[in-house]
């Protein structure tokens, strides 16, 4: 009986398949829908980003994602937003991605 219980609690307590977080963003540089575009592209491409899990705050500058953890790092999003020439949380964004960025977005 003993080795029913704990094979049982074994069994449903097994490990996680997905540990979904929501993840603020901050991205002074967003000034407007195009800009915004460029960033949730960005985010959008990466593995484990929730499907319509990001949304746009544009009064904060601030990007709102849901992903999973088990899959990819808060810090990979951040960097992500960087590569596409955002600043992005405390990560400079990459001077020739910012460069390559569209007059609006500069």
């Amino acid at each position: 009986m003993l080795s029913t219980c704990l094979l049982l609690s074994v069994v449903f307590s097994s490990c996680r398949q997905s540990d979904v977080r929501a993840a603020e963003i901050k991205v002074p540089a967003m000034k407007n829908q195009a800009c915004a575009q460029i960033i949730v592209n960005a985010i959008g491409r990466q593995v484990g980003v929730q499907p319509n899990g990001i949304s746009v705050d544009f009064g904060a500058r601030m990007v709102l994602v849901r992903y999973d953890s088990l899959v990819t790092a808060r810090k990979n999003l951040e960097f992500a937003v960087a590569e596409a020439g955002f600043q992005a949380n405390e990560v400079p964004a990459k001077p020739e991605a910012v460069k390559a960025l569209p007059p609006e977005c500069k």
